[in-house]
Parts: structure tokens; sequence; C-alpha cells
């Protein structure tokens, strides 16, 4: 009997390490697929070879917004690198904010949303805006920040890259 409950104790124990270690151990940058604003979609394939800095956010979100001003404020810390912005708001609130942003003019930025599906939210396990993934040049991620974070250090991790 105690056999039987500690087999079911370690178990329980490797399933919950597993679960819990979701967001934290993907590797690889989610299987992303967005409706730009332009009305075109893009998707994780067509990513070139290189640095990308993946950011799920929300436009009526205060934090991504302060974070998107201080980004485009450095934008030097991202200038070789991707940058994926994908929320999973309508366009109608997107466009605004990609304007008020001029996120368009960035050629290496593409910004937009993945709607309702949340495959993106789902697979990072995202809960709280802005989320942030950086991968480097080989696709190996390096580092995530969630939530309100000081934009110092992020910039810090995208220089190293």
């Amino acid at each position: 009997m105690l056999r039987k409950f500690l087999l079911v104790l370690l178990l329980v124990i490797a399933f919950s390490k597993c679960y819990s270690q979701g967001g934290a151990a993907a590797k690889k940058i989610a299987p992303f697929s967005m409706r730009l604003t332009n009305g075109q979609q893009y998707n994780y394939s067509q990513l070139a070879a290189g640095p990308v800095v993946l950011i799920y956010f929300s436009p009526d979100c205060d934090h991504c917004q302060d974070f998107t001003k201080d980004l485009i404020k450095n934008y030097s810390v991202v200038a070789n690198k991707q940058v994926v912005m994908v929320t999973f708001q309508a366009m109608d609130m997107l466009k605004p904010f990609v304007t008020q942003y001029g996120l368009n003019s960035y050629s290496n930025f593409k910004v937009g949303t993945e709607g309702t599906s949340y495959v993106v939210q789902k697979y990072y396990q995202i809960r709280s805006f802005p989320y942030i993934a950086i991968y480097d040049k080989t696709g190996k991620l390096v580092k995530t920040y969630e939530g309100e974070q000081p934009h110092a250090e992020i910039f810090k991790t995208l220089k190293a890259i």
C-alpha cells in the first residue's frame, strides 16, 4: 500500500513539474499567425534568420503603451532585430495604436492581431502584459519578461544579443 502511494505521489510531482515549467520551458517561438494592420497574414514561418523580440500586448494597456514609447525612443536596441508585436484585440483597437507610435514606419516591426485564437497567450501561459520573449540569432529563447518590468533591464538584454 505504501509503495502504491509513493508511486502515485512521485507521478503527481513529476506531472506538476512538467506543467509548472510550460511558459519558461518554451524554447522555440510560439507558432503565431496574425493579421497585420494592412490586412495581410503573417506567421512564425515567415521570420528571417536572426534575433527576434516577440511582444504580446494590449493596445489599451498603460504598461504596454509606456514600453512601446520607450522602445521607439531606444530604437537602436532593436534596429537589427525582428520585432513581432501580437495582440488578441480587434483591429479597430490595434490600428490607432500602430498609428500613434508610428510602428508601420519601422521595417523590422510586424504588428498584428491573433484574434481570439489565443495561440500565443496559451503557448507562453501569459497572465499579464506586456509579455516579452527574446530569442537570439539561432532561435534560442534568451529571456522572458512579463508585466511591468524595468525597461533598462530589458534593453540591456536586447543589447546583449
